[in-house]
């Protein structure tokens, strides 16, 4: 499968659900557990799963460095 096979079947988070999850990332942290359980609890919540052989799903490609969502995909291809 080609990256624009992978692309087509795949869907990231939208700006809305992204930050959903980083609100849930700080309320984490005053529930005295880390940013990042929150955040990854709330996008796994909403259907996203992070898959790290997916392709970098940064804006940039990943040029400056990877987003927080970066690889949380949901319909990813088996």
């Amino acid at each position: 499968m080609t990256m624009t096979d992978a692309s087509k079947y795949a869907l990231g988070p939208t700006t809305d659900e992204v930050l959903d999850a980083e609100s849930a990332g700080f309320a984490s942290i005053d529930q005295g557990q880390g940013f990042w359980y929150g955040f990854e609890n709330r996008l796994e919540e909403m259907g996203y799963h992070r898959i790290v052989e997916a392709p970098c799903s940064c804006p940039d490609a990943g040029w400056h460095g990877h987003l927080p969502e970066c690889r949380w995909l949901r319909d990813w291809p088996a």
